[in-house]
C-alpha cells in the first residue's frame, strides 16, 4: 500500500507504521492523519494481523503538531466552538481510533516524541525506546495543555504526581529516565531498536490471538472498572476463550509437548 507520509508494510503477521515526514521530524499533517486513519481501517479489516508496530523515520518518532499549522491557527479567526469541534472531530476521533486497534500496539520510539507525539506514544499499549529518544510534553511551552489523551494515559502509566511534574514545566526527558518513571517498559540501544521489537511482536504473535486481544480488553477494562465489574467481564472473555479452536490447540499442544499451532479461531 502506497502513502506520502505513512510508510505500511506486513510481514508475518506483523504490521509496520513508520510515519514519515522526516524532514519535519515526522509532525503530524492532514494528509499523515488522513493515511494513519486509513491504515487502521485496514488493520481491522486484516485478520491476519497480530502485531502492530508504530514508528517514525529519520531521526524522530514523532514531533508532534506542525507549528506552520499553530501559526495559521492564531490568525485564523476562529470562535471558541468551531475550535472545540475542531479538536474533537480530529484528535479526540483519533486517539480513539488508535485505541480501537484490538490487537497490541507498540511504539518503537527511534528519536524525538513531544507534544502530540508523546501523546501518540502514550496512546500505545508498549513502548520500547531508543537510548537517544527524547520524550516531553511541552504543550505549556506554547501556552496550551497536553491533547490526544495525554491527560487520561499519562496518570495512568506514572502517577499523578510524576505526570503532573511533566505536564506543568514541560520538561523534555532522556529514555533512562523515562524508564524510570515508568513511561516506558524498555530502553536499548539506537542499533537494537529493531530488533528488539521485532522480538517481542514475535513473543506476542506466537500466543493465540483471541486471548491476545482478549487479555489486552480485560486489562484495560480492570484499570478502570470496580472489582466485581472486572470479575464479571473476566467470566464473560474467558468464557469465550475457552470455546475456542485455539483453546483446544493449547490444551492439547501441552499435553503433546509440541509447539501449538494457534489459527485465531
Amino acid at each position: 500500500m502506497n502513502y506520502q507520509q505513512i510508510i505500511f508494510t506486513v510481514e508475518k503477521s506483523i504490521a509496520r507504521i513508520a510515519l514519515n515526514r522526516p524532514e519535519a521530524y515526522n509532525a503530524f499533517s492532514d494528509i499523515m492523519l488522513s493515511e494513519l486513519s486509513d491504515v487502521i481501517d485496514y488493520i481491522h479489516k486484516d485478520k491476519k494481523i497480530r502485531v502492530v508496530v508504530i514508528t517514525g523515520t529519520g531521526k524522530a518518532f514523532c514531533s508532534g503538531g506542525d507549528v506552520k499549522a499553530m501559526v495559521e491557527r492564531c490568525h485564523s479567526g476562529l470562535t471558541f466552538q468551531e475550535r472545540r469541534d475542531i479538536i474533537r472531530n480530529n484528535q479526540a476521533v483519533m486517539v480513539q481510533k488508535i485505541k480501537s486497534i484490538h490487537q497490541p500496539v507498540i511504539a518503537a520510539i527511534n528519536g524525538v516524541a513531544v507534544g502530540a507525539g508523546c501523546s501518540l506514544a502514550l496512546a500505545c499499549d508498549l513502548r520500547i525506546a531508543s537510548d537517544k529518544a527524547k520524550l516531553g510534553l511541552v504543550f505549556v511551552k506554547r501556552g496550551l495543555i497536553p491533547d490526544w489523551g495525554a491527560n487520561y494515559f499519562l496518570p495512568r502509566l506514572i502517577g499523578i504526581s510524576n505526570a503532573l511534574e511533566l505536564v506543568l514545566t514541560g520538561r523534555i526527558i532522556d529514555a533512562q529516565t523515562a524508564l524510570r518513571m515508568g513511561l516506558v517498559n524498555k530502553v536499548v540501544t539506537h542499533e537494537e531498536l529493531e530488533e528488539s521489537v521485532n522480538q517481542i511482536c514475535e513473543e506476542i504473535a506466537q500466543n493465540a490471538p483471541l486471548a491476545v486481544t482478549g487479555a489486552k480488553d480485560a486489562v484495560y477494562y480492570g484499570a478502570i472498572h470496580d472489582l466485581a465489574s472486572s470479575l464479571e467481564y473476566d467470566a464473560y472473555v474467558q468464557s469465550m476463550c475457552q470455546l475456542t479452536e485455539d483453546h483446544k490447540e493449547g490444551v492439547m499442544s501441552f499435553v503433546e509437548k509440541r509447539p501449538a499451532i494457534f489459527v485465531g479461531k
